[in-house]
């Protein structure tokens, strides 16, 4: 997770609309939906957009995830806590992997009680709290989150993900959730569709060897030498 937090820089600078400066080390004030439910958005979903701000070009595609909940939540020092989570857990591909393997990826948050549409998730490597924001959902259709994290030197880091119960949303859906998105500091020119097309059924798997490339070969392919990876020793 640590290494999804990118120091950006030094203090940027940007005119909004209505000509005042945004300080981009800080995140911005968020409202969450009101009267949420989290039950209603638990379960499958489709990632149709996606924004972060170190990324200026389309890296995923077939990106999909699973919300559940849970009875507790694991602290920055790794203690348990009995409290409400929520977790995501994720599959994507690189648009860039000529093999096609889908990665798998989760977090969990702890669910803010007095405003049960903002979570929250902290880590002993990374100093700062990643702050989650359902900023708004028709949770049978689609929803839209927002994510923050402030670093105590750099930018801060943001990111925003369009939901769908398909793998499409009409266009004026698609219109109506993007124009929410300025009033937070995300630039919708970076805002990037997610293709859902030839998105194979294999279930993910984790494969750590590594690829090569034979001489004459047309793709990379994986080498019949397998590894035995022992953690922790």
């Amino acid at each position: 997770m640590a290494s999804n937090f990118v120091l950006l820089g030094v203090l940027v600078l940007a005119a909004g609309a209505l000509g005042k400066n945004v300080d981009k080390r800080k995140c911005p004030e968020v409202r969450a939906v009101p009267h949420f439910d989290l039950s209603q958005l638990l379960g499958a979903w489709y990632v149709v957009e996606y924004y972060a701000s170190e990324e200026e070009a389309l890296a995923y595609s077939c990106m999909r995830a699973e919300l559940t909940e849970n009875d507790h939540v694991e602290t920055k020092d790794g203690a348990v806590e009995w409290t409400q989570g929520v977790t995501m857990n994720f599959t994507y591909r690189f648009l860039d992997d000529p093999l096609g393997e889908t990665l798998l990826g989760n977090l969990t948050w702890r669910v803010d009680l007095a405003a049960p549409a903002h979570w929250t998730h902290e880590e002993k490597d990374y100093d700062g709290i990643y702050n989650t924001y359902v900023l708004d959902t028709e949770y049978k259709t689609w929803a839209l989150l927002l994510h923050c994290a402030e670093q105590r030197e750099g930018a801060r880091y943001l990111s925003a993900f369009v939901l769908s119960r398909s793998t499409t949303l009409p266009k004026n859906v698609m219109a109506y959730l993007r124009d929410k998105l300025p009033r937070y500091d995300v630039d919708v020119k970076y805002v990037f569709p997610i293709s859902h097309e030839a998105c194979s059924t294999r279930p993910p798997v984790y494969d750590y060897s590594p690829l090569m490339v034979g001489l004459g070969d047309k793709a990379p392919k994986k080498p019949s030498v397998t590894y035995n990876v022992a953690f922790g020793h």
